[in-house]
């Protein structure tokens, strides 16, 4: 008996050194890989622990074993976050507070999302899926504010905001993607604002539910998950290809349908960003997860992926970040603490 739990063990722990490998070198290379990102993480946990139970009845002096693997699922696996040491001893600038949410505008109660943003009390918003958002409550709370509202997109800014231009994302379809940019003006400081919002990954995936109706519909959700994948690391090197024009310091947040092992957040630190949560949050930080499954187990209301994400340039230190509440949205906001150094 104990011999055998030992082999499970090695083979479960082989297993989680797969998936740890793959999310290092970009999992978006092999789409199972890919696939594995959209899956709630803790799921893998669940082997380790009827191992160690097992374990324990067999043979208490291995059960460190499976119980080691399950502390690698509940940390590196599952994104686990500690703060790096804060930097605001070291930095010399204006104090700046930035919110990034995915509001799905007319889909939920407004008064949830106005508490949430005057509790969070944020300098600078980034709003997704914000179409016709300026009429109503929402341009009332903002009636003091800078603000610039194009398509799904809105920038709200406390300082002064430069007009907004809106520039095409490529797509495999015929679905047009795009992105806005504007620049924020904050004493003799001129940051480049990004509002992002990447193709969902919802349909590919729900092309892997018809593979219940036979094995043929396989090979091609794999071909639409594929496609999907690369759809969003072709947008991201677009973006990219814009920073590398910038000047001076940028932040770009948005719904980027990544989670932080992907290859598409990667493409964003190599153009020079640093992720606000990755550095500066603690614990997990998802974001989306918790409606997914409202009318089926609508006591399940636990969030299981980040894939909202403030990024900023070096111009930005990061002191904070942190997640709000899922009370006003399918996504919970994003808000991170920078101080802007000042120029020279």
């Amino acid at each position: 008996m104990k011999s055998w739990l030992l082999i499970l063990t090695g083979v479960y722990a082989i297993i989680l050194g797969a998936i740890a490998v793959f999310n290092w070198l970009g999992p978006d290379r092999f789409w199972l890989g890919a696939l594995n990102l959209y899956l709630p993480q803790v799921m893998w946990a669940l082997p380790g622990l009827v191992l160690a139970f097992l374990m324990y009845r067999a043979d208490r002096s291995w059960i460190w074993l499976p119980l080691l693997c399950v502390l690698c699922v509940l940390g590196p696996i599952m994104g686990y976050k500690w703060p790096l040491p804060s930097a605001k001893a070291e930095a010399a600038g204006f104090s700046v507070r930035v919110m990034t949410w995915n509001i799905k505008y007319g889909k939920h109660d407004l008064m949830p999302l106005i508490e949430e943003v005057a509790r969070c009390q944020p300098d600078i918003i980034f709003f997704q899926d914000a179409v016709d958002a300026t009429p109503g409550p929402l341009a009332d709370y903002f009636s003091k504010w800078q603000v610039r509202n194009q398509g799904q997109y809105l920038i709200a800014s406390r300082y002064p905001l430069s007009e907004a231009e809106v520039f095409d994302l490529p797509s495999s379809d015929n679905r047009k993607d795009n992105f806005l940019r504007c620049r924020m003006r904050i004493g003799s400081e001129e940051v480049s604002l990004y509002n992002v919002h990447f193709r969902t990954p919802r349909r590919s995936l729900n092309a892997f539910r018809k593979v219940k109706k036979g094995p043929w519909y396989i090979p091609r959700a794999i071909e639409r998950f594929n496609n999907n994948v690369t759809t969003r690391l072709v947008q991201a090197r677009t973006v990219a290809g814009y920073l590398a024009d910038e000047k001076g310091p940028v932040i770009v947040a948005g719904d980027l349908n990544s989670p932080d092992a992907s290859m598409v957040c990667g493409t964003l630190r190599d153009a020079g960003l640093h992720d606000a949560f990755a550095e500066r949050g603690r614990g997990y930080g998802y974001t989306y997860g918790h409606l997914l499954f409202k009318r089926r187990l609508p006591w399940l209301r636990v969030s299981w992926m980040r894939i909202d994400h403030i990024m900023a340039s070096s111009g930005f230190l990061g002191q904070r970040c942190w997640v709000g509440t899922g009370k006003a949205s399918d996504h919970r906001p994003v808000i991170a603490d920078f101080i802007l150094k000042y120029p020279g």
